[in-house]
């Protein structure tokens, strides 16, 4: 399996939907461009085609953008009383780190 970054396609006048390549994704929306991560199958494993314009993430590309979304719109924690706390760039790290190295790569 491959990290990638997409956007949902579009199905109908009200309606989007993952791209059918998506094998698993939908996860960490962003704010700034309104792309997601997901699961593709890693090319030895497919006999489809996958679009070149999308971007394969590495730990580190998905570490680096998880903190470009936080610079942007701060990632916030949610208690059980609904008290947010704003992460801090560690955090966040530690948390998209610990994300990352629980996928099926």
């Amino acid at each position: 399996m491959v990290l990638v970054e997409y956007k949902l396609h579009k199905v109908s006048k009200n309606a989007k939907k993952a791209p059918d390549f998506i094998v698993d994704g939908g996860y960490w929306l962003s704010p700034i461009d309104n792309t997601m991560v997901g699961l593709v199958e890693s090319e030895a494993d497919r006999d489809y085609y996958i679009p070149d314009s999308i971007v394969s993430l590495s730990r580190a590309d998905f570490l680096s953008r998880q903190l470009t979304i936080h610079a942007s719109v701060p990632i916030v924690s949610v208690d059980d009383e609904g008290n947010e706390t704003t992460l801090t760039d560690a955090q966040v790290a530690e948390q998209a780190g610990a994300w990352y190295d629980s996928l099926p790569l």
